[in-house]
């Protein structure tokens, strides 16, 4: 990003990357300006000494300053919303573990947060009402007295689907904390934002609470919150997310795909009135992060995932075609976006291959940005090996684009052992940020490490994203070998010495990889894919996710999943391969590796499978980080070295 930054004095000795470097990097997430603009809001999270998990607590910096102020304690501290007069700050705090979280305001004058009200649920989506007499928020409906005397017996069973529950829109009045719905209760919101009059807001929203019908299908309506009642405007999206409401009501924005392309993250906006939606980028070679509106309502102010790249844009609604830049040499990777009341300055989260997550105030009409946080500048203290965009054309000759780490003191004409990293999504994508895990670790360590974004991936467009469609393992996994293979005819890659690791998606891809080819000598197949018959049946985005990329159900072309499951080739398997897994794991359950490593074991084929409890599709909990990848270094270290 062009602009200032903040100047460190140069250190000659330099510290190598470990996961406990990389774990003690603040993240910056959440930020909110202040009506008047003169302040940032924003959460910062640390590791804390001997605790599971990362602390948050609630920060602000000035919009002209570099020194941060703490506004809140923590340990678990989130959602800061500025009052539409600005004078207080409402957030949640997390009080006890097996309490729900609550809410607090806090003066913007200075004084001790307040808890508002006693919530017996747990808010998600915290907002100010335009009034600013009512804080909103979403959450499920709790348990009657009844329902609760009951589960406190053990009776607890539920009903598969029936008994879910949906989350409702919810107001707490700041004055008394008394809470009320606001949405049906049969009715699942998954996003709003109020409509200017403050009687009513624009909502995502289904009939089943299952994450799988809002990927597929969610609904675009006005929410009358007096009489609970939805006036639907005929609009559905794959995936929609982002929604924001125009300053004069007429339309909301979002960003979104279509049922037969719900990861496309197009931005869109539609017609409150009318229903009328228009897609705003469709033949833009990117996918849409974030969106913003500007002030006057003439456009949108987006992030785009463009490429390994992400970069500011404005959207004018007059000319959607065309994007206007917001500072060109910005920084690689943007995070988070706030955006002035003014229209004049955005403010954003932003790291590249070398600096940490920090905040930048953007000027918009100048291009000039200027940092004001340095909350990462031990970053410049590490020993980072140079990180790059890396580019080959594959089979069909489609340009497939990557990061490409070389280890610290690469020398030209040496073979290193490579790992070849993959994404999960498919609809995911690498990016130029820090990257401490894994890709520095692993350069740290001596090995190259290339994260390719193959066809599937976002950030290229429409049609990128939908080429592997009916074709898992097949047109992405050649892209994955031939970049490998431009590496080795480079004389980067040590092809004796190769290593596989990917996770959900791209431990989909590494399953696929070690029966397709022997190649490699070590493999780390993390939350992954192995036989798509079976997940179709397990995961929560059930049915429509694989119906969606293989065409078809499994009940009705068995013969089509089972061709694009490692578990039908594991008879080809040679590769030793390490299993990670949360045991909690929804979105890929942890059949899956055990279906693999059980195979695996048949066959003679070195494996071992780690089970972490109480995570899900990540790994979250400190103490299982540093085992993750502690074990994941010993296994390559094993094969490749």
């Amino acid at each position: 990003m062009a602009g200032k930054r903040i100047k460190r004095p140069q250190r000659a000795a330099l510290s190598p990357v470990t996961v406990e470097a990389a774990l003690k990097v603040v993240d910056i997430s959440d930020l909110r300006v202040s009506p008047d603009g003169e302040l940032v809001a924003f959460v910062r999270s640390v590791l804390r000494k001997n605790e599971k998990t990362r602390g948050t607590s609630i920060w602000a910096v000035s919009s002209e300053a570099t020194t941060p102020r703490q506004l809140t304690q923590g340990p678990q501290d989130g959602q800061p919303r500025w009052s539409p007069d600005g004078r207080m700050l409402a957030f949640t705090r997390k009080l006890e573990e097996d309490k729900p979280t609550q809410i607090f305001l806090l003066p913007r004058d200075g004084g001790e947060p307040a808890k508002l009200g006693d919530l017996d649920m747990a808010p998600e989506a915290l907002d100010f009402t335009p009034d600013g007499k009512r804080i909103s928020f979403l959450a499920e409906t709790p348990d009657d007295r009844r329902s609760k005397q009951r589960k406190e017996k053990g009776d607890d069973a539920r009903a598969f689907v029936k008994d879910d529950k949906p989350k409702r829109l919810w107001t707490v009045s700041v004055k008394s904390g008394r809470a009320k719905p606001c949405s049906p209760p049969d009715m699942a919101i998954w996003e709003y934002g109020w409509m200017p009059d403050g009687k009513s807001a624009a909502v995502i929203y289904t009939h089943e609470p299952r994450i799988d019908n809002m990927m597929n299908g969610g609904k675009i309506g006005v929410l009358d919150t007096a009489k609970a009642r939805v006036r639907d405007l005929g609009a559905v999206f794959g995936w929609p997310g982002s929604l924001r409401v125009s300053p004069d009501g007429s339309h909301v924005a979002l960003m979104g795909g279509t049922a037969g392309l719900p990861s496309a993250g197009q931005a869109w906006t539609v017609d409150t009135r009318t229903g009328a939606k228009t897609c705003l980028t469709e033949d833009a070679p990117l996918s849409v992060q974030s969106l913003e509106w500007l002030p006057d309502g003439t456009g949108l102010l987006i992030t785009a995932a463009e490429g390994v790249l992400s970069p500011l844009y404005i959207l004018r609604l007059a000319a959607a075609s065309k994007l206007e830049p917001v500072c060109a040499n910005r920084l690689a990777a943007i995070d988070a976006v706030a955006l002035a009341s003014d229209g004049t300055r955005a403010f954003v989260v932003s790291q590249d291959s070398r600096h940490g997550p920090e905040i930048w105030r953007a000027e918009l009409a100048t291009d000039d940005a200027v940092q004001l946080t340095d909350e990462n500048s031990s970053v410049q203290k590490l020993k980072l090996g140079r990180s790059l965009a890396t580019h080959w054309t594959s089979t069909e000759d489609f340009e497939i684009e990557g990061i490409l780490t070389l280890p610290p003191g690469y020398r030209r004409g040496r073979r290193y052992p490579t790992i070849l990293v993959v994404h999960g999504g498919p609809a995911g994508r690498f990016r130029e940020d820090l990257g401490l895990l894994p890709k520095q670790l692993l350069a740290n360590q001596g090995y190259v490490v290339l994260m390719p974004n193959p066809r599937g991936s976002s950030a290229y467009g429409v049609d990128f994203v939908r080429a592997n469609f009916q074709d898992w393992g097949g047109g992405d996994f050649r892209d994955l070998m031939t970049g490998l293979d431009t590496l080795v005819e480079q004389g980067i890659a040590d092809p004796a010495r190769l290593g596989i690791w990917g996770g959900s998606y791209g431990g989909y891809m590494t399953a696929w990889t070690v029966t397709q080819t022997d190649r490699f000598k070590a493999a780390v197949c993390q939350c992954g894919l192995t036989n798509l018959y079976s997940f179709h049946g397990q995961t929560d985005i059930t049915p429509n996710f694989l119906q969606t990329y293989l065409g078809t159900s499994p009940y009705d072309d068995p013969e089509r999943y089972r061709a694009h499951s490692a578990m039908t080739y594991i008879l080809q398997a040679k590769t030793p391969t390490l299993f990670l897994h949360g045991e909690q794991d929804v979105r890929v359950p942890i059949p899956q590796s055990y279906e693999m490593y059980w195979g695996l074991r048949h066959i003679g084929v070195e494996t071992e499978f780690v089970i972490y409890p109480r995570e899900g599709h990540g790994i979250a909990e400190t103490p299982h980080v540093r085992d993750l990848y502690r074990r994941v270094l010993d296994w390559f270290a094993k094969y490749l070295k």
